[in-house]
C-alpha cells in the first residue's frame, strides 16, 4: 500500500483522486511533487510481493530520464530492495515487478508495444519530440494500447508550456477519458499551503507571463515585445569597464549573410551581469575575428576571457588552436535560456553598454511569434537575424554558473594594461 505519510497534503488529495479516477492529468505550480507524487506511485505498484506488475516511466528527453533517476528514483527505491538504473528498476524479491524507463524524443514510436499497469508520463508540455510529432499523437497510437490488456492507470503531470500539445491533450481530457486536476499557485495559499508571502516573493521576481505559467498554470500566449522588460534604464552609459582582476565572458554567435557574426563580451561583478562591448559585422573572416577579440581585450585590459560559440566545431577548434579560450554553447532550452534573460531584466540584474547598438536593436525589436509558443518571430528581423539576441542567449546561460565556479583573482597589471587604460583615459 502507498504510504500516505510519505506524501505532502497536496500529493495526498491528488493520489486519492488518482485511485478513484485510474487517469489523470495533473497541472501543479513548479516544485509541488508532482514528479515526486508519480514516482511514488510506481513504487507502490512494483512493491508487490508476488503480482505481476510492469510500470512505465517517461521523461521528455533522454537526459531528463538520468536526471530523475539521479534525483528521485535513487532516493525512493531503496537500493536494498531494488536494483535502480537508467533504463528498468527490477523488485529484487519480485523480478516480475519491473518499472521500465524510457524518454519520448527520438521517434517515440519505438515504445509501441509490451503492456503496462501504469504509465507515468512526467513533464508532458515540454516533451521534445522531433519531425512534427505530438502529444496526442504519441498518447492515442503508442502509450494507450499498451494499457488495453491490463486495463492500466494513467498518470500524466507537467507545468504549463504555452498552449502547445499538452494543451490540446487538457481541452480534450473527458474524451479520453481523464480527469484534470489543476492547482495553482494562489489556490494554494487560499487552502494554507503556501504563504502569502511566498506568493508575493515569487510574483515580484519574475515577469507576469512566465508567472502566470509557471506558478499560476495559466495556458498563456505569448505577444508582443518579447522582451519589454528591458527599459531605458538598462542601458547603462557610466558602465564601468571590467577591473584587470575580473573574468570576462563572451558569447559568440556565427553568421555570414544576411545572417552576422555577433560577439557579447561582459562580466559579472555583485550579482549585475554588464554586457560592456559588441562585435558585429557580417562575412567576417575568421581570422579577421580573431584579431578584433584580441584588440577588444588588450584595450579593455582584460586578463581573463573564456567564450561559448554557436555550434560549429571548426571554428570554434581554430581559435582555441591560437590561444582563445572558447567551447560549445549549452543550446538546450531556448524559452528557457529567455526566461533567464527576461527575469534579469526584471530583478535589475542585466545591464548593457549603449555601444552593443545592434543588441540594444535586437532586444527591443524581437516580438513573439503568434503561431509558435516560446518562439520569436525572425520573419520581422529586416536586417538578417537576431544575431545579438542569440549570442546573449548563450553568454547568460554560460554566466548563470560562471560567477560561481570562478573566483576573483588579482593578477598583475602589465604595462599592455597600462598603456590600454591610457589610451582610454582611465
Amino acid at each position: 500500500m502507498l504510504n500516505f505519510n510519505t506524501l505532502k497534503p497536496l500529493q495526498c488529495l491528488v493520489a486519492g483522486m488518482f485511485f478513484r479516477h485510474k487517469h489523470i492529468l495533473l497541472m501543479l505550480p513548479r516544485q509541488e511533487g508532482k514528479t515526486e507524487l508519480g514516482v511514488r506511485l510506481m513504487h507502490n505498484l512494483v512493491s508487490e510481493p508476488k503480482a505481476t506488475r510492469q510500470g512505465l516511466f517517461l521523461a521528455k528527453s533522454k537526459e531528463a530520464g538520468k536526471k530523475a533517476t539521479r534525483e528521485k528514483m535513487s532516493r525512493i527505491f531503496a537500493d536494498s530492495d531494488f536494483q535502480v538504473n537508467t533504463i528498468q528498476i527490477v523488485n529484487k524479491s519480485n523480478p516480475n515487478a519491473i518499472c521500465f524507463m524510457d524518454s519520448v524524443d527520438k521517434q517515440p514510436s519505438r515504445l509501441r508495444g509490451g503492456s503496462y499497469h501504469l504509465v507515468h508520463w512526467s513533464e508532458v508540455a515540454f516533451s521534445e519530440f522531433d519531425h512534427g510529432v505530438t502529444v496526442d499523437h504519441v498518447y492515442n497510437t503508442v502509450i494507450r494500447p499498451t494499457q488495453r490488456a491490463t486495463y492500466g492507470y494513467s498518470f500524466l503531470e507537467t507545468t504549463a508550456n504555452g498552449k502547445n500539445g499538452w494543451y490540446d491533450l487538457w481541452e480534450n481530457a473527458e474524451g479520453l477519458g481523464f480527469k484534470r486536476i489543476k492547482f495553482s499557485l494562489s489556490q494554494l495559499v487560499d487552502i494554507g499551503l503556501v504563504s502569502a508571502e511566498e506568493y508575493e516573493r515569487l510574483k515580484s521576481t519574475m515577469p507576469g507571463l512566465e508567472f502566470a505559467q509557471e506558478y499560476e498554470c495559466e495556458f498563456v500566449t505569448f505577444q508582443g515585445l518579447a522582451y519589454e522588460e528591458m527599459q531605458e534604464g538598462h542601458i547603462w552609459a557610466q558602465m564601468p569597464d571590467p577591473e584587470p582582476w575580473q573574468a570576462v565572458v563572451g558569447g559568440i554567435d556565427w553568421g555570414w549573410q544576411p545572417s552576422a557574426t555577433c560577439v557579447l563580451l561582459a562580466y559579472v561583478r555583485q550579482g549585475r551581469v554588464c554586457v560592456f562591448d559588441e562585435i558585429y559585422g557580417q562575412k567576417i573572416r575568421l581570422e579577421d575575428l580573431e584579431q578584433t577579440i584580441r584588440d577588444k581585450l588588450r584595450d579593455f585590459g582584460v586578463g581573463r576571457f573564456t567564450a561559448v560559440g554557436d555550434h560549429d566545431p571548426a571554428k570554434i577548434e581554430e581559435l582555441v588552436r591560437h590561444g582563445i579560450a572558447v567551447a560549445p554553447a549549452n543550446k538546450a532550452n531556448v524559452l528557457g535560456q529567455r526566461m533567464q534573460i527576461k527575469t534579469l531584466f526584471k530583478n535589475d540584474k542585466l545591464f548593457v553598454h549603449p555601444r552593443c547598438t545592434n543588441l540594444i536593436r535586437d532586444l527591443q525589436s524581437a516580438t513573439w511569434d503568434p503561431k509558435k509558443e516560446g518562439e520569436i518571430q525572425y520573419s520581422n528581423c529586416t536586417w538578417g537575424h537576431y544575431d545579438g539576441e542569440a549570442a546573449l542567449r548563450y553568454l547568460i546561460r554560460e554566466l548563470s554558473t560562471f560567477e560561481e565556479r570562478n573566483q576573483p583573482v588579482e593578477l598583475p597589471v602589465t604595462s599592455l594594461d597600462r598603456r590600454a587604460r591610457r589610451l582610454r583615459g582611465v
